[in-house]
């Protein structure tokens, strides 16, 4: 009994230390995973709408050594998907007191408008996005890039990322000001995103019912399962997901569960979807998008939903030997069945 007695405080004092030591972990971890980087790896040193490449470690694709598995239009022929002319705007984000920076390209009046949504700790400098503007810019289209908040050039919230919970407000935003300051059609404005764009602009497209066609590129669908494979990827304990979920609400009042990208499948109603995912991608693994195919084509209309899903890995080397990349490559590997099907679908879907 004395014992026990004894040993009372250090119980006490356990219990107390343990909702502080589980915020401090989840703190280092969110801290972690959600930081940002607002000069995208060097795509704002090299890369413009007129003159691009897609980089790996901060050095042009195109000027690898004894690159392997990567299409001859990018290796040869890049420059066909500059695209000249762009103007820039700064757009603001409704009542917040953030803006958004943009390069955009109007050429046709009666054309749609498609929107590209880049991915985490990108920007709109980023050949990922650029590249595929440049093939709708080619077929005619109206295309706009920006950064979102926290990245590039544009306002810094908080200086972290959020997985698209408060990015999808950026979308929207541009989707207002093309309508208003642009004259664009709402029912003829298309989004693209890439990565943690994809998620962004499902999530765009899940509240806003105004969207009426997306290309999602090497999403996620799962917030849940993103958060702990996030985790895995950086190389923290991925029990610890729990913890920084809640060190996201008291640092930065962020719930990174908020809103789930596969309620666009969900919600999908009679739009149009397009889900395109690498086998082999090993940042965002391909069941986030096979998991949206399958729940677009259970709750939409089949005849307006395309599911890609193809082997797609590149090799090169940026001078630090052969290295490898398997995240959205599937515009470098299969660059002209690329373009065709993105013009395909949001001619189909826009006009």
């Amino acid at each position: 009994m004395g014992v026990k007695k004894e040993l009372m405080p250090f119980f006490v004092m356990l219990f107390a230390l343990l909702p502080f030591g589980y915020y401090m972990a989840g703190s280092i971890v969110y801290n972690g995973v959600a930081f940002t980087n607002t000069d995208c790896w060097g795509n704002f040193d090299q890369n413009t709408p007129e003159q691009f490449a897609p980089l790996r470690n901060e050095v042009p694709l195109n000027e690898s050594e004894n690159p392997e598995n990567i299409s001859s239009e990018i290796m040869t022929g890049l420059s066909n998907y500059w695209w000249d002319g762009y103007e820039s705007a700064t757009i603001d984000v409704g009542s917040e007191d953030i803006y958004l920076s943009a390069w955009y390209l109007k050429q046709n009046e009666s054309m749609p408008w498609v929107m590209f949504v880049h991915g985490i700790r990108g920007c709109k400098a980023d050949g990922s996005i650029l590249l595929p503007a440049g093939m709708l810019a080619n077929a005619g289209f109206n295309v706009i890039v920006f950064d979102l908040r926290d990245h590039g050039e544009s306002s810094i919230d908080d200086d972290r990322v959020s997985g698209g919970q408060d990015e999808w407000v950026d979308v929207i935003a541009i989707f207002d000001w093309l309508v208003e300051e642009q004259n664009a059609n709402p029912d003829k404005i298309g989004v693209y995103g890439n990565s943690m764009g994809a998620g962004t602009a499902a999530i765009a497209f899940t509240l806003d019912e105004r969207i009426q066609s997306v290309w999602l590129e090497s999403g996620y669908s799962d917030m849940g399962d993103i958060v702990v494979e996030e985790l895995e990827f950086q190389g923290y304990p991925t029990f610890l997901g729990p913890a920084g979920i809640f060190a996201g609400k008291i640092i930065a009042n962020q719930n990174l569960i908020e809103h789930f990208p596969i309620d666009a499948a969900t919600e999908i109603g009679d739009r149009h979807m397009y889900v395109v995912h690498g086998h082999q991608d090993k940042r965002v693994r391909v069941h986030h998008g096979e998991k949206m195919c399958n729940e677009a084509l259970e709750h939409g209309n089949e005849s307006r939903i395309t599911c890609w899903f193809d082997d797609s890995v590149i090799r090169y080397d940026v001078g630090r030997g052969m290295e490898s990349d398997e995240h959205q490559t599937l515009m470098l590997t299969q660059t002209a069945e690329y373009e065709t099907r993105i013009v395909e679908f949001f001619s189909n879907s826009l006009m």
